[in-house]
């Protein structure tokens, strides 16, 4: 069965998370034309594979100003192929170990996004609240949520109505890895859902519904491009500054910590592995650079 499947495809197979998938698939298919000319990873010849070719793409994608996270990303994925090479007897054990033992690239790069004002937030939901129609009530539900619950846009966009307890006010959320995680809602995010499901109806399904011309709603799932669009239009609809779902993650996390709430009970909540990866979300030094630039005295 697998004996037809490149290392590449292996890899992947390997990846527990649906999106790990899709993004890796995505950076194999870069080198996949950098190193051999190929649009797609599966048409490579991975026997190839040697340290020196990875050393030479790394330094490549450092000539082009990529970030050390997203180099290491790309190492990661180049050793997981070359792992499967290996298994598949396409390269020695003296090749894989050579490629195994390529070091992380060392460094940082400030992290890109930023937290919302609560005015921002409000401001854009209360946008798609005055809007006519059952779509501008689902995209008000998308963004309360996302931000509510701290949600991945993947993870918003497979919630089933079956993930929603309204008793209980909470929402079971299926991570990365598979890891699932049960968030407490507010009540204004609860009022928000509300005006959604009175549109939206109790059949069972996913959560947030596709919708077609004319505000006709259908029993099928929307994509977390679909999320990601959706966020896009709307703040631009209403007049705010450039944000992507993940700035509504961010502002979930930084709310939080500014609220005085304890670092790893907000990694539980968020869904991370690590407390380092939750610390990277927190934008509260942002916002008291930018307040101590601006009082200046001049």
């Amino acid at each position: 069965m697998f004996a037809n499947k490149s290392a590449s495809e292996i890899y992947l197979m390997s990846l527990q998370s649906e999106q790990s998938r899709v993004t890796m698939a995505s950076l194999l298919n870069v080198v996949a034309f950098k190193l051999q000319k190929k649009k797609c990873h599966q048409h490579v010849d991975w026997s190839f594979l040697h340290y020196e070719h990875i050393l030479y793409f790394l330094s490549d994608l450092s000539s082009q100003g990529k970030s050390p996270a997203t180099i290491n990303v790309y190492l990661s994925a180049l050793k997981g192929v070359a792992k499967e090479a290996w298994r598949k007897k396409e390269i020695d054990v003296e090749t894989y170990q050579h490629i195994k033992e390529i070091k992380r690239v060392r460094g940082s790069r400030s992290v890109k996004g930023r937290a919302l004002s609560l005015d921002e937030l409000n401001q854009l939901i209360d946008y798609c609240m005055m809007q006519d129609g059952v779509i501008a009530m689902r995209d008000a539900a998308v963004v309360a949520l996302v931000y509510g619950a701290g949600l991945r846009r993947h993870e918003a966009a497979n919630l089933l109505l079956s993930d929603l307890n309204l008793k209980e006010a909470t929402l079971r959320v299926l991570g990365k890895g598979n890891k699932e995680r049960v968030n407490a809602l507010h009540n204004r995010i609860l009022e928000i859902l509300d005006v959604w499901l009175l549109e939206r109806g109790n059949e069972p399904g996913p959560l947030f519904l596709r919708a077609r011309k004319g505000n006709k709603l259908i029993n099928a799932p929307i994509s977390g491009q679909t999320i990601y669009d959706i966020i896009i239009r709307r703040y631009q609809e209403a007049g705010l500054k450039r944000l992507t779902p993940h700035d509504l993650r961010r502002t979930y996390a930084t709310k939080l910590l500014e609220n005085g709430e304890d670092v790893f009970v907000v990694q539980d909540l968020m869904g991370h592995s690590s407390v380092e990866t939750t610390k990277n979300y927190d934008k509260r030094a942002d916002i008291a650079k930018n307040k101590a630039a601006k009082a200046l005295p001049f």
